[in-house]
């Protein structure tokens, strides 16, 4: 099982921060980097964030959108380098999320690299996102996951993902218990168009799997942070530590200790 998932299980109040990646060769807004630089790029930023206290650290290709729906070969083979660094950096469980929302690249990368969870934006249901209509994966990521003998690699889920619009308009209910009766998710990740919205969906989660781990996706700052873990079982936070105020731009290791700091006050 997943060290992440085993931690909050124990009753651990968590936080995972983001390393956003430069653009990937093979996507939209690549140009010219290079691989050892964003290697050391995101090892310093994991170090910094694992110093920090963090629970969990996810990497994400954020500098590549706009996205398609599939990642390519070259996407692929740069992210399980820099994870695989990652991994090897730092004691922290490590994550993935590629924004194309492509299950079976998502986990293999994952376990190639050995990381420890993945987080999957539309897992069941079918979204209308600003790049066309996104299709629920579950049955992907549990057939690759699988496949690769990954049980160890804790799945999150997405639960009406909000830069994307349920097609038919689905009430999100059905959708949080398919998510895990149907889908295996091995956690939930809520976020609504704002902190409110996000605190409503996860009362809706946790009134019907209580135990299961649940995770504010976005909004956290050490503002909230009371609020949120008073239903929530863990935050993902990125914006709140960056150096710019916006998820792009490099974390800000005063702001990442203070973070924690204000964690680790609630217990």
């Amino acid at each position: 099982m997943s060290v992440l998932v085993d931690r909050i299980n124990s009753g651990r109040k968590a936080a995972i921060a983001m390393v956003q990646l430069d653009p990937l060769p093979g996507s939209s807004m690549y140009r010219d980097g290079s691989l050892k630089e964003m290697i050391k790029v995101s090892v310093a930023e994991a170090r910094v964030l694992s110093d920090a206290g963090f629970d969990g650290i996810m990497l994400q290709n954020l500098g590549d959108l706009p996205v398609a729906h599939k990642v390519t070969p070259e996407q692929i083979a740069w992210m399980a380098r820099v994870a695989f660094e990652v991994a090897a950096a730092v004691p922290t469980p490590i994550g993935l999320n590629f924004l194309e929302n492509d299950a079976e690249a998502i986990l293999s990368v994952a376990s190639a690299a050995g990381l420890d969870f993945v987080r999957i934006k539309v897992f069941v249901g079918v979204m209308v996102t600003p790049f066309g209509l996104t299709g629920g994966n579950a049955h992907e990521a549990i057939k690759t996951r699988n496949l690769l003998h990954a049980e160890n690699i804790g799945i999150f889920a997405d639960v009406h993902d909000r830069t994307g619009i349920h097609l038919g308009g689905r009430e999100i209910d059905p959708d949080i218990r398919e998510a895990v009766d149907l889908g295996h998710a091995d956690g939930l990740v809520l976020t609504g168009g704002n902190f409110d919205e996000s605190m409503g969906y996860l009362r809706k989660a946790h009134a019907k799997f209580p135990r299961l781990p649940l995770l504010l996706g976005g909004s956290a700052t050490e503002a909230n942070l009371a609020t949120a873990l008073a239903v929530a079982h863990g935050v993902i936070v990125s914006t709140a530590l960056k150096d710019t105020d916006s998820a792009f731009g490099r974390v800000n290791p005063a702001k990442a200790k203070s973070f924690m700091k204000a964690l680790r006050k609630l217990g």
